[in-house]
């Protein structure tokens, strides 16, 4: 069988004929083919899940665990197909293996090509790859979302104005217009206007076609809908097939017998093996052959799944039979006829310059600071939780700041008031927060849109507000309501070592590694304290004593520091030690989320 009979074979459905004239191949003038008409095949594909169970003290134990066995298949250029299966088959195995999104405790065996070239070279611009769950930064709108993540994707050489106009059409081709300037939205946002489970749907779909990349990949996308978003979903994708000239491969579990024969092709995967490949509408009568009936009336699509999840013997006979057919026939015969296509001069596979560092940067920072001023709700919590706290001290040590025995123990009250509330509360908020962001942080990063150094540093900027704002505010509420010493230079000073603290404290979140959390008792706390006492009691020279003979008499500053054991010679090197140890934290933990986050290990 030659290849265009393979091609006439693949593309016998019940599509319409102009839309089955659209998935031949074509070829320019120059004989070259078009970046959007090539197909993917795979021969001797098999994938194993890496187990690694670590030992204390002892040599890990490696384990494999096989999610596809040695399957071959073939995807015709510019075609619309469907992967089903059970649960646990293999489905997303082999998609992930197709689009390159392996990750790496998987190990990858055999050949998976698109034209000439293994799936391997191809970068993240080609594919669009939309997974089952729609993960977005809820307080931005359709469009500012499309915005950023345009600015992140598309090559750093497109104009702005070309970048807008690419958005525009975008939204303009899959309908958003209505919503585009309404916030995509979260759980939980009760009586807020938002998108629709649908709408949230297509804009993931928006996302992916910004690159206008020449494969789609979905993971499930109609799972969740109603009956009619699902229909509005498929439709996009038979557009962008049969209009744009895509290939979309997507995963549906249980579609109507109607849904199912708009695909142009099924792959049918179980136990990590192929079951049936070839046009949907083929599918019932190659169960027939093989001694399964569909009753009358059935669902198509229900019955293969019930039969498909049926023992593993019966799964085993089915796929062997399945190799057996004229339909694995055919995709032996397109595999080995597969020509040679030179597609180095495509424009999709030309090298694609992604925007520079700082660039995703500053954008990545925007957005973080977007989202802090529209969902203010946990920082005012906060903010307003600081503020009554600093009341409550203030009231407590109103009135007795004074130059007195029993003033010095109500300055040092202060002192550790001011250090305790920046000290504690600062490193369990930063530890609560940074697991909210991570699914979102390790869906992007799996598609290349920053790494992980960007979204770090992004997040230490995005807090630097709230680091001098807070202790700010703090800090001059007490120090107002106590009385303390009232010239510009040590209030300055005062907030900047309260800043530092609390700086330091969020430097030592849940990044740095249980081997190394001795180094969190190198104390900033009383460096901190220390620093304090050396700055309010060092210019005092006068402190009255008290008549009572057994109360012990300190009669100026440096008494004070005697008794605390406190150097004034140390206050500069303190504050340099609270800076270099904020820089040092920070440095521990960026080098390990960043390890962490390359070896796949954030949860």
């Amino acid at each position: 069988m030659d290849l265009a009979s393979t091609y006439t074979v693949f593309f016998n459905t019940n599509a319409p004929d102009d839309h089955d004239n659209s998935l031949h191949l074509r070829t320019n003038n120059g004989g070259e083919y078009n970046e959007n008409c090539l197909p993917i095949y795979w021969e001797n594909l098999s994938v194993h899940a890496i187990i690694k169970k670590d030992r204390w003290l002892r040599s890990s134990i490696t384990t494999r665990k096989l999610l596809l066995n040695k399957v071959e298949g073939y995807i015709p250029p510019c075609s619309l197909v469907a992967i089903m299966g059970p649960s646990g088959a293999g489905k997303s195995t082999l998609m992930a293996a197709l689009a390159n999104k392996l990750p790496a405790q998987m190990d990858f065996e055999g050949s998976a090509k698109i034209g000439s070239l293994s799936v391997r070279n191809f970068e993240n611009h080609n594919f669009g790859y939309m997974y089952q769950q729609d993960l977005f930064c809820g307080v931005l709108t359709v469009k500012e979302h499309l915005y950023f993540m345009a600015k992140l994707k598309l090559d750093r050489r497109t104009t702005d104005k070309n970048l807008k106009a690419r958005v525009s059409a975008v939204i303009e081709e899959l309908g958003l217009g209505q919503c585009a300037n309404t916030r995509i939205g979260a759980g939980g946002e009760n009586g807020k206007i938002m998108l629709s489970g649908g709408e949230r749907k297509i804009v993931s779909f928006a996302t992916e076609l910004l690159t206008d990349p020449s494969f789609l990949f979905c993971d499930e996308p109609t799972t969740g809908l109603d009956s009619y978003s699902a229909q509005k979903v498929i439709k996009i994708m038979q557009r962008l097939v049969s209009d744009e000239g895509k290939t979309v491969v997507c995963i549906i579990h249980q579609p109507s017998t109607e849904l199912l024969n708009v695909f142009n092709q099924l792959i049918l995967v179980a136990d990590g093996r192929i079951a049936y490949s070839g046009p949907p509408n083929k599918a019932i009568s190659f169960f027939e052959s093989v001694g399964y009936r569909c009753p009358d009336n059935y669902n198509s699509a229900d019955f293969i799944m019930k039969t498909l999840s049926d023992s593993n013997k019966s799964v085993n006979s089915i796929c062997d039979e399945f190799a057996a057919s004229k339909h694995a026939e055919i995709v032996k015969n397109a595999i080995s006829n597969e020509i040679y296509y030179d597609i180095s001069s495509l424009s999709a596979f030309r090298n694609h310059l992604s925007p520079f560092w700082p660039v995703k940067l500053y954008h990545l920072t925007g957005r973080y600071l977007l989202e802090k001023v529209r969902n203010p709700t946990i920082d005012i919590h906060r903010f307003l939780q600081k503020v009554a706290i600093a009341i409550m001290v203030g009231l407590c040590y109103l009135g007795t700041v004074q130059q007195t025995q029993v003033g010095i123990q109500s300055v040092q009250g202060i002192f550790f008031m001011l250090i305790t509330e920046n000290f504690f509360t600062p490193m369990y908020s930063v530890m609560n927060q940074l697991p909210t962001q991570l699914p979102l942080f390790r869906r992007e990063y799996t598609s290349g849109l920053y790494d992980a150094s960007t979204f770090y540093i992004a997040n230490i900027l995005s807090f630097i507000p709230t680091l001098i704002i807070e202790p700010t505010v703090y800090t001059t509420i007490v120090y107002c309501m106590a009385g303390m010493q009232t010239d510009l230079y040590g209030y300055f000073l005062t907030v900047i070592i309260t800043i530092l603290v609390m700086a330091v404290s969020t430097s030592c979140g849940p990044s740095v590694p249980w081997f190394l959390h001795w180094v969190v008792k190198i104390s900033w706390f009383e460096l901190g304290f220390e620093a304090l006492t050396i700055l309010h009691w060092q210019n005092v020279t006068y402190i009255a004593c008290s008549e009572d003979p057994d109360v012990p008499c300190l009669i100026d500053g440096s008494e004070v520091l005697d008794k605390y054991e406190f150097k004034v010679i140390n206050f500069i090197p303190h504050i340099y030690s609270m800076v270099w140890l904020y820089i040092g934290f920070h440095l521990i933990s960026f080098v390990c989320f960043v390890t962490r986050a390359h070896l796949n290990k954030l949860s």
